[in-house]
């Protein structure tokens, strides 16, 4: 569930910081002042097209607007599932220590010659 008078408190805090007034924003994006106003308070809920005009205008994320509104889900794995991420994600990070450091054996070379 979005919590729309969070993310109007941040939209606003935002707007101020600019020095713009919801007028100001509200012909920028083309609603209504009243519309904006509304959003601001939550009472209105702005489409994705205005609520990422709103963050352009606002030099933000639209994920900062909704920010603690959306529920990341947890992972469900079981631990021999995690068992085996552990160990690929183990024997890439070799693999990349490995590289790293043929690399840097080149390079010394090059700057030998």
């Amino acid at each position: 569930m979005v919590d729309y008078q969070s993310m109007g408190r941040r939209m606003k805090v935002k707007r101020r910081s600019k020095h713009l007034s919801q007028q100001d924003m509200a012909k920028m994006i083309g609603i209504s002042s009243s519309f904006y106003g509304n959003i601001e308070r939550g009472l209105r809920i702005p489409s994705i097209d205005t609520l990422v005009q709103i963050a352009n205008v606002l030099d933000v994320g639209v994920d900062y607007l909704l920010f603690n509104s959306l529920k990341a889900a947890k992972p469900q794995h079981t631990p021999e599932e995690m068992r085996l991420l552990a160990r690929y994600l183990r024997a890439r990070m070799a693999e990349l220590d490995y590289v790293d450091a043929g690399e840097e054996e080149e390079e010394e070379e090059e700057e030998e010659e």
